[in-house]
């Protein structure tokens, strides 16, 4: 098997396969290759194979969640060896296919195989035999691994207050005020960091803020985009998780509210990734500390 396996941090929404068909007389190698097209349209193939046309499957949003393989085992030394033949996965119980089931059809389908709940295939590994030259027997594709991976579910962020002073009293003497926080990967109950990082880049590469800096500055005059930077922060900042200290000179008589900007990832399997943004976003006005859903 090929390693390391190319995985989709996005769930894969389609499939493609590369299948030679009948040669007749000639060597079959039948199916050759199998790659996987991620949500964000990137494709991960593994080893690919040398002959035959690709097909592809159709959509499935939420995912692919089983897998049966067709299978043709050694014929011999005197016989046509073409092992994999086909494969077809399943979204949410219906059978996805990108040729049809009977191209070329050698050998038997294995049974069909699920990820656990609330899992979908997000990787793959392929076992492929090198092209022997001449005219000697070539079965290309001889076996493959399906990684099954919680999917992202859905992103939500809000601002976490680390200040807040209402203002209106005192002649305008001053204090200052000294104040800790975490940022960074602040937990992930599944993933290590390195995993959490990439799923992190992933998400921020698919969502946008707009709306969410909107409602949370609406009753502010603080601009968007500094609240989208906020946001965004969190997101953006690849460290495991530590303090940061930061110090503000605040006049008794003017309000000052501060915001740290908070990401959470909920994978389909139950498991969060939360993560805290370094950049703070400062008002004279409260904002709104709700959780938005962006993805």
């Amino acid at each position: 098997m090929k390693k390391p396996t190319p995985f989709c941090l996005i769930c894969p929404f389609q499939f493609k396969l590369q299948v030679e068909k009948d040669q007749g007389s000639k060597d079959d190698s039948a199916l050759n290759s199998i790659c996987l097209v991620c949500s964000n349209n990137n494709e991960i193939c593994s080893s690919k194979g040398f002959w035959g046309d690709w097909g592809e499957s159709s959509s499935c949003s939420q995912g692919f969640g089983g897998v049966d393989f067709q299978f043709e085992p050694s014929q011999g030394i005197d016989d046509d060896d073409t092992a994999a033949n086909n494969l077809a996965l399943y979204c949410s119980g219906s059978q996805y296919t990108a040729y049809g089931l009977s191209i070329p059809g050698y050998g038997d389908w294995l049974g069909k195989r699920y990820c656990r709940t609330g899992a979908v295939f997000c990787g793959i590994q392929t076992r492929m035999e090198a092209s022997r030259g001449g005219d000697k027997d070539d079965s290309a594709l001889n076996g493959v691994r399906l990684q099954c991976c919680a999917k992202v579910a859905s992103v939500k962020v809000r601002l976490n207050p680390l200040f807040e002073l209402a203002g209106g009293s005192g002649s305008g003497s001053s204090v200052t005020y000294t104040k800790s926080f975490s940022l960074g990967l602040l937990s992930s109950s599944q993933f290590d960091k390195s995993t959490s990082f990439e799923i992190a880049t992933a998400v921020s590469a698919e969502v946008s803020y707009a709306g969410a800096a909107a409602s949370a500055s609406a009753s502010a005059s603080v601009n968007t985009n500094s609240v989208t930077s906020t946001f965004s922060s969190a997101l953006n900042t690849k460290e495991e998780k530590r303090s940061e200290t930061t110090t503000w000179v605040v006049k008794f008589s003017d309000p000052l509210y501060v915001y740290q900007g908070r990401t959470s990832i909920h994978m389909s399997d139950g498991s969060v990734i939360e993560m805290g943004g370094e950049y703070l976003v400062q008002s004279n006005q409260k904002l709104s500390t709700s959780s938005y859903t962006i993805l």
